[in-house]
């Protein structure tokens, strides 16, 4: 077995367990992403497959979504909003998010899916066996010190905090409130009326992937500045406030409980 052969067998693992994640549900396509960072834990073949359920997983019907924002808001979309779009600008792990017209102001709906925390309370009690299983057998060779019962108590705790969206748009606010000072930060404004624990109405921000060069490049970003504003803000973040983005992956706007826009090109 060479080491090509070693890299194609891991790729093509890489994929195999990358679709069984889709197809098993949002409980593991979250626990997929959370991994896709690990690259103490995997090796490079699995994280650039898992990096992928970060902002390509399948969404839900439109009509299920319709409905439970109807539920939860208590009329028609055609009653609340101006305009509601019924296909998704993008679908994540836990929700897909909708542009909408909201009293003349461009907002996106973040709808979560159906049944999620029965859902969680299934998977999660399957997942327990297999990370405690994985904390006997695994052999630690490679000398990390990982403790798989802490990574999964630490998930699953995450998990059913971000079912519940006023936490999310609270957070927001707290973000929004710690920034209010650095100009190049924008944070969308919540729409409290619009938001319950399944339904979050967030103004419409739209932004650039950090990763896509060329599309800032064609915009006149100065990649620069960017990075060391990306840097500033983080350490903003961790060191000033004790509050800090902790989704920091290329599909983050999906899942996130802000949503952070940095504007090189019009600052000094």
């Amino acid at each position: 077995m060479t080491e090509e052969k070693k890299v194609l067998r891991r790729k093509a693992l890489a994929k195999w367990l990358k679709e069984s994640i889709l197809r098993l549900g949002p409980t593991f396509i979250k626990i997929g992403q959370q991994f896709s960072t690990r690259v103490d834990i995997l090796a490079q073949e699995y994280v650039d497959q898992l990096s992928e359920l970060q902002d390509q997983v399948p969404p839900f019907p439109s009509e299920t979504a319709v409905s439970i924002v109807e539920e939860e808001l208590g009329a028609p979309v055609g009653v609340i909003f101006d305009r509601f779009d019924y296909e998704p600008i993008a679908a994540a792990s836990l929700g897909q998010v909708h542009r909408a017209k909201l009293k003349g102001q461009e907002v996106v709906v973040k709808v979560q899916r159906p049944g999620l925390k029965s859902l969680f309370d299934i998977d999660l009690k399957n997942l327990r066996v297999i990370a405690e299983y994985l904390q006997k057998i695994d052999p630690k060779s490679d000398g990390a010190k990982r403790d798989w019962v802490a990574i999964y108590d630490e998930c699953a705790s995450v998990l059913y905090q971000e079912i519940d969206y006023t936490k999310e748009a609270a957070n927001a606010e707290l973000f929004a409130s710690n920034f209010k000072d650095m100009d190049y930060v924008k944070v969308p404004s919540i729409y409290w009326e619009y938001t319950t624990p399944q339904v979050l109405t967030m103004e419409y921000v739209p932004g650039i992937k950090i990763n896509k060069i060329q599309a800032l490049d064609q915009l006149g970003v100065d990649r620069k500045r960017l990075g060391r504003y990306a840097v500033e803000s983080y350490l903003e973040q961790i060191l000033s406030h004790g509050f800090f983005h902790a989704d920091p992956v290329k599909g983050c706007q999906l899942n996130i409980m802000f949503a952070l826009k940095i504007v090189a090109y019009n600052m000094p």
